[in-house]
């Protein structure tokens, strides 16, 4: 009996010292929330989000083609002596560009000289000879058959100086063309042949180019009438991009390709040559509105991507987003904002999450 009632008396006590640890028998003090008070910051400039219409843009390949062109060939046949001008050289009207060995020409004039001067000599003795016999058939000294051939002599002579003659004038026009030169101020777009080469008549020498150029495209039928003379294209050739103008658009379809050729001005300026490769870009297809932000509001965080929020009591939220393709200095976000909300587009540095913004520059 004994024990129990010690054992009792110890369960009371240390009902009683846990029931004072717990504050039993203290006052109530209600529960509050503590209020900490945001680091402010300040420097930043914030925008506005605001969807944007996307346009997507696609490329052509086309070619390039200059004002006007000149093939250059020869009518001689000989070895290339010397080339003067190279490709992608400029030059002016007039201009040695190419010279043809004419020494076989050469040797056929000399010859024929020197034919032409003894064909001469013997027309006039035959002519001579003639005038002759003229004055003997009135003494009975000559017979009507003699100053027959005598007469036909001298007229074959005669014509064989003139066939001469002419041979020599053609020989002589072409060594003209043993000199190449310049039809008109331009540059040269190509140069197949080169010195010590053989070529004959018709044989392609060079072509000179006559700037400005432009570039020759072909786009599918689904843009036709969205492309207007003066509209301004993007056009990416020899690794630059340039902005020109379109020049011409045709006013019908091919029916085989389902295309239609435009042509596009490039700036004169471009260092360019007749039949390079260029590629236009053309506006495609216009989507729905898309949320586009500058791509130097976006915070990389090793493969994540993010974007401060500023809510509306100036509360900095960084917050995670999912990007999509560039558009120049801007990128779209697939999600993670919300038309209106307000971003940090300069001052990343000084931003942090759960920060005041005090001094907000921007809209």
């Amino acid at each position: 009996m004994k024990a129990v009632i010690k054992w009792g008396g110890f369960t009371g006590v240390m009902a009683f010292t846990v029931a004072w640890l717990g504050g039993f028998f203290h006052s109530k003090v209600a529960p509050a929330e503590v209020h900490e008070t945001p680091q402010k910051v300040s420097g930043l400039k914030i925008q506005t989000v605001k969807a944007e219409e996307k346009v997507v843009t696609s490329k052509f390949a086309g070619t390039v083609v200059a004002q006007d062109s000149a093939r250059i060939s020869t009518r001689l046949a000989g070895f290339v002596e010397k080339v003067l001008v190279d490709v992608g050289d400029r030059v002016k009207k007039g201009q040695l560009l190419m010279v043809i060995d004419p020494k076989d020409l050469m040797a056929q004039k000399e010859s024929l000289k020197h034919q032409i001067e003894a064909t001469k000599a013997q027309a006039w003795f035959a002519k001579r000879t003639y005038e002759r016999l003229l004055a003997l058939r009135d003494i009975g000294g000559v017979t009507e058959q003699q100053l027959d051939m005598a007469k036909a002599q001298c007229e074959a002579l005669e014509n064989a100086v003139k066939s001469l003659t002419s041979a020599l004038k053609t020989i002589e026009n072409n060594l003209r063309y043993a000199e190449i030169k310049a039809p008109f101020e331009g540059v040269v777009s190509l140069r197949p042949v080169n010195e010590g080469d053989f070529v004959g008549p018709g044989s392609l020498l060079m072509v000179i180019d006559k700037p400005p150029y432009e570039v020759v495209v072909y786009l599918p039928e689904r843009l036709f009438g969205k492309i207007k003379v003066g509209q301004p294209l993007k056009v990416e050739v020899n690794e630059t991009t340039v902005v020109g103008k379109v020049k011409t658009v045709s006013p019908s379809i091919d029916p085989m390709s389902r295309t239609f050729m435009v042509k596009v001005s490039i700036p004169e300026n471009c260092k360019l040559g007749s039949g390079k490769s260029a590629y236009v870009e053309v506006p495609d297809v216009k989507s729905e509105k898309t949320i586009l932000i500058p791509q130097k509001a976006v915070f990389k965080w090793g493969d994540f991507t993010a974007v401060y929020v500023v809510d509306e009591q100036g509360i900095l939220h960084l917050r995670f987003v999912r990007l999509g393709l560039p558009y120049g200095n801007k990128v779209e976000v697939l999600s993670g904002l919300r038309d209106g909300e307000k971003i940090v587009i300069e001052g990343m540095k000084k931003a942090c999450d759960g920060c005041a913004v005090s001094n907000i520059n921007g809209g």
